[in-house]
């Protein structure tokens, strides 16, 4: 079961995959691969480029496993605070994707296998950042795991057992905000191509500033202080 957690979990959870599901779609719309977000499909690609002798699709699928890879390892560096609580840190993550996303806005139309390679390392930070901080119940860069608990919850649901009301809820909400961010940024594509990317920034941005209030309140609320340079 799903333990109870904060509601600005709630947040994360709508608002972060919307971004990780519009960075996903425009990556896949620039190079035509399989996106940025998940990375079992980028294997499968550096499986066939290997097993094909395809020296530019194992180069592409290597760099964003790297990337991808490195911005996890740097969100567990940076952001080593407890479970389920928002954190300068944290906050300071999330620009940090933002930043990331718009500089990959800027370099998408004319050099886009750099663009996604930046888009890779913001998905590892935004994942690797979620994960930790909820105990890997928030995975907000791809969905496999959160239709495999839907699937379970239904056979559950099927023989009469009980069901984690709250992980379908947290499913449905993750699943729901990634698809919504993958059209929009389709829509958004046709006009603006790799530029759309900076929605996606301004959204992470967003996150990132409610974060750091949240952050700034938990520690007011503790009689906490922060100390002036």
């Amino acid at each position: 079961m799903v333990p109870h957690f904060p509601r600005w979990i709630w947040s994360w959870a709508a608002l972060l995959p919307a971004v990780a599901g519009s960075v996903n779609a425009t990556a896949l719309l620039s190079l035509r691969h399989v996106g940025v977000t998940h990375l079992t499909g980028i294997s499968t690609e550096a499986g066939i480029g290997l097993g094909a002798g395809d020296v530019d699709l194992l180069a592409h699928a290597a760099g964003v496993i790297a990337s991808f890879t490195l911005g996890c390892a740097m969100s567990a560096t940076v952001a080593r605070g407890p479970r389920w609580t928002p954190s300068i840190a944290a906050a300071g993550l999330l620009f940090g994707v933002a930043l990331l996303l718009s500089v990959a806005s800027l370099l998408l139309p004319e050099r886009p296998w750099l663009g996604v390679m930046l888009c890779a390392g913001a998905m590892g930070i935004q994942n690797g950042l979620t994960s930790a901080l909820s105990g890997a119940l928030l995975r907000t860069s791809h969905l496999t795991g959160m239709f495999t608990d839907l699937g379970i919850a239904l056979g559950q649901k099927a023989r009469g057992a009980p069901v984690d009301a709250r992980r379908v809820a947290v499913c449905l909400t993750v699943i729901t905000s990634f698809v919504v961010g993958a059209v929009t940024s389709a829509m958004a594509y046709a006009t603006w191509q790799g530029r759309c990317l900076s929605l996606s920034a301004a959204f992470a941005a967003v996150v990132g500033l409610s974060t750091l209030w949240l952050s700034r309140r938990a520690k007011a609320a503790a009689g906490i202080t922060t100390p002036r340079e």
